[in-house]
């Protein structure tokens, strides 16, 4: 055995260990997607009504003329906009129009106790963006 034969199987293991680091990344970004798509589900079961944020995408902004399921074109708005709340992205006749919708979604909608889980009582249309 001759140093390029050494150096060739040390390449090859090298390999061998990227691919297989590879794979283990892929195969827990596909477990970390459906776990993240079983908790969606799960969620939905349990909550009647969409976020407010749905509700608000899907009313057309006053302010801006944004069209429903297109984000207002705010640029202040966005740089200033909280993380992890998205409503804070829209401009708040939107929000508040978002709001209006949903509290009529919620008087007409049985009480509490009478709602039965999975269903939803929402009358928001999927909007095409």
């Amino acid at each position: 055995m001759n140093v390029n034969d050494i150096v060739q199987e040390q390449i090859d293991e090298a390999r061998r260990k990227t691919a297989a680091r590879k794979r283990a990344r892929e195969e827990l970004a596909e477990a970390r997607q459906r776990g993240l798509q079983a908790r969606h589900t799960a969620k939905l079961q349990r909550t009647p009504f969409p976020s407010l944020y749905e509700y608000a995408l899907a009313q057309g902004c006053a302010t801006c003329k944004a069209k429903p399921g297109i984000l207002c074109v705010a640029p202040r708005k966005a740089a200033a906009a909280v993380p992890t709340d998205p409503i804070t992205r829209l401009h708040s006749a939107r929000q508040k129009a978002g709001m209006r919708h949903k509290e009529l979604d919620v008087g007409r909608a049985p009480w509490p106790d009478q709602r039965q889980p999975g269903r939803r009582y929402d009358t928001l249309r999927p909007v095409q963006g």
